[in-house]
């Protein structure tokens, strides 16, 4: 008996439907843009490689190689910057900082003018 109310309600038990078709749909529609994104991040990073298989056996290397090479690392910096940024949970409240720099300059002006 269990196993088929399970089977009937699934994880969606209790749901109104169109609230559960909503979220399946959304649900789909964040995996349709991570897979192309992936497509596209995997098409960009071939390019990429092709791009430097190409620069490599010309003698262009030599002038460009070391201004491709510092524009990496600096993209590659800011990109682990913004991932960090994201995982310390630093974008989990962007209006904090705002309000605490407001309370700050309220409290300061108290303190210097009464």
């Amino acid at each position: 008996m269990p196993s088929q109310w399970i089977a009937e309600g699934g994880s969606q038990a209790g749901v109104p439907a169109p609230v559960a078709a909503r979220r399946k749909g959304r649900a789909r529609l964040a995996w349709g843009i991570a897979g192309l994104a992936t497509l596209a991040a995997l098409a960009f990073g071939f390019k990429f490689y092709e791009f430097f298989v190409n620069l490599s056996q010309q003698r262009g290397f030599r002038f460009a190689g070391a201004h491709l090479l510092n524009y990496l690392l600096v993209a590659g910096g800011f990109f682990l910057l913004l991932a960090a940024c994201f995982l310390g949970g630093h974008f989990a409240d962007i209006e904090g900082p705002k309000h605490d720099l407001l309370d700050s300059e309220r409290d300061h002006d108290h303190a210097d003018f009464g």
